[in-house]
């Protein structure tokens, strides 16, 4: 499930980048294109880690959430991804159906509290970039993340309500990152509120996927591994010698596949 490429908004839909990328894997490519089309059908909850680039993970988000192809709708919790980033995951709201505000959704857990909306926040950060003044941000300020499963809860049904029902796929949900909340909270709290919010994402078949900024190897992916449907591997490459820059591998323990790599 590609994530496109970190210089377009919004990237490729996920499993149809893949389709064509899984093929060059010499091993299992069949059998993992059948495992892409169970997970879109039934919904999924994606841990992507990684020792990469900051950059490859705003790229990799942004294949996940899907492009400008169909009607999607986009949750996005973020508690350390910058405005910058936010909007290079998102489609063009030029190109994509639906009104940009009635389909996306921004609830922000950032510590210090700070908007991801707002260009007077982000002296840094081109105004003429972003599309996000039309998009709701929910501001969340939570000793135990009961508030931040709340809101993501309510954003969800709110979201279902609209579609008259979503579709398999059709709402994307994306926390960026986890590492923070590791870092305000006990590791126990967190892995409650990874429980309760995968739980919800299951139940609206939706597609939901976690930044963690970590190598695949580490410790705490592979006590979170089991918590997710598959593991989103991603690695930055050099593009002299392979032609481009980033590349992924999946790890489905359910289904005992690890993919080989292939480009990003």
């Amino acid at each position: 499930m590609s994530a496109g490429s970190s210089d377009s908004r919004g990237g490729n839909t996920g499993s149809d980048a893949a389709s064509s990328e899984a093929d060059t894997a010499s091993d299992g490519g069949e059998r993992f294109l059948d495992v892409l089309r169970e997970l879109k059908s039934e919904g999924c909850n994606l841990l992507v880690v990684g020792d990469a680039p900051r950059q490859l993970f705003t790229a990799a988000s942004a294949g996940l959430l899907g492009g400008a192809d169909e009607r999607r709708y986009r949750l996005l919790a973020v508690t350390d991804a910058s405005p910058q980033s936010v909007v290079e995951r998102l489609p063009d709201p030029e190109e994509m159906p639906g009104e940009f505000a009635e389909t996306t959704e921004i609830v922000n857990h950032a510590s210090p509290p700070r908007s991801v909306v707002s260009a007077d926040d982000a002296a840094d950060y081109p105004s003429e970039l972003s599309p996000l003044g039309d998009v709701s941000e929910r501001r969340v300020v939570d000793p135990q993340l009961a508030g931040l499963q709340a809101e993501l809860a309510e954003s969800m049904a709110a979201f279902n309500r609209h579609a008259g029902g979503l579709r398999p796929a059709q709402l994307r949900v994306c926390v960026d990152s986890l590492g923070a909340l590791f870092e305000h909270y006990d590791e126990d709290v967190v892995r409650r509120c990874l429980q309760v919010v995968t739980g919800y994402v299951s139940d609206y078949r939706a597609m939901g996927h976690y930044v963690l900024a970590e190598p695949f190897g580490s410790e705490r992916v592979q006590h979170l591994a089991d918590t997710f449907d598959a593991v989103v591997e991603i690695r930055a490459v050099d593009s002299a010698k392979r032609n481009h820059d980033a590349e992924e591998r999946w790890h489905v323990s359910s289904r005992d596949l690890t993919t080989e790599w292939f480009p990003l």
